[in-house]
């Protein structure tokens, strides 16, 4: 007799689905945890790729850097004349829709010949860090001049001008950034130079009275400083009164509203501020 087997059922598999969700609840932990690392590492050393990522104190060192590459590149020609500006901080700009914050600037003035301005901002942009990418042009008419250069960090460097301009402001912007602690700037005592106290007796006034002062580092070593005198009454002819300080000097404007000329090293401007004239003396990057 053959002894016949029947194939005996296999027990059904006892689902726990309460296990699927307990793996599935570790890797979606453990997901959260690699993500979060890889954030916190991304913050800590990757560079910011937005400026509201960077504060206006962590941008002025830029600022700073940037504004001593310009000025000692605008005051280096004998075509023209440069002078730096104070850092101005100026608050309520918009970081986001809903977020404010302040921005920093520097202007770098720079006075050339009536035909001089493209020429000039060309030879800024050639001066330069080759780090910059500046580039000076003219507008496709050719009544327009510009200059631009990316400073690193998110500052820029930007001009523009009419082309027979005489006058060119080259502004370092750290643009709108979130606030920071900033260390309010000290005062800087300026002994006026005898430079400045020889032009303003020749516009008219015995003493130079307050005098300003900025300066600025420059990447080469030393300092630009240009020392400035506010509210000298305008004289009823300018350039006569200028004549007995400008013989022998390099003049680079001579108009109604403003003179400047190279003497002695330094960069002597006097433009009219509404009703009055302000002086300045500049002296280049000197160690």
């Amino acid at each position: 007799m053959v002894a016949v087997t029947t194939p005996t059922a296999q027990e059904p598999r006892v689902r726990r689905p309460w296990l699927r969700r307990r793996w599935l609840s570790v890797v979606v932990v453990l997901w959260i945890v690699l993500v979060a690392g890889l954030g916190l590492w991304s913050v800590r050393n990757d560079p910011p790729t937005v400026p509201e990522q960077r504060d206006i104190a962590e941008a002025m060192p830029v600022l700073e850097r940037a504004s001593g590459a310009v000025f000692e590149a605008a005051a280096a020609g004998r075509d023209r004349a440069a002078e730096i500006d104070d850092v101005r901080v100026r608050p309520g700009c918009r970081v986001t829709p809903v977020r404010s914050g302040v921005e920093a600037t520097r202007v770098v003035t720079v006075y050339v010949r009536g035909d001089g301005a493209l020429p000039v901002l060309k030879a800024i942009a050639a001066a330069l860090p080759a780090g910059f990418h500046a580039r000076a042009d003219a507008s496709t008419s050719g009544r327009r001049v510009g200059l631009e250069a990316d400073a690193g960090g998110y500052v820029a460097i930007d001009a523009r001008a009419d082309a027979a301009s005489q006058v060119l402001l080259i502004e370092i912007s750290t643009g709108c950034r979130p606030e920071g602690d900033l260390t309010p700037p000290v005062p800087a005592v300026a002994e006026p130079p005898a430079q400045l106290t020889a032009v303003v007796r020749a516009l008219g006034q015995q003493a130079a009275g307050s005098v300003g002062l900025s300066t600025v580092a420059c990447p080469g070593g030393g300092s630009g400083r240009t020392y400035t005198v506010d509210g000298v009454p305008p004289p009823r002819d300018l350039g006569a009164a200028l004549q007995p300080v400008v013989g022998g000097a390099s003049v680079v404007r001579a108009e109604p509203g403003g003179w400047a000329f190279l003497a002695g090293g330094r960069a002597v401007a006097v433009t009219k501020r509404e009703s009055a004239l302000r002086v300045s003396v500049t002296e280049p990057c000197s160690r």
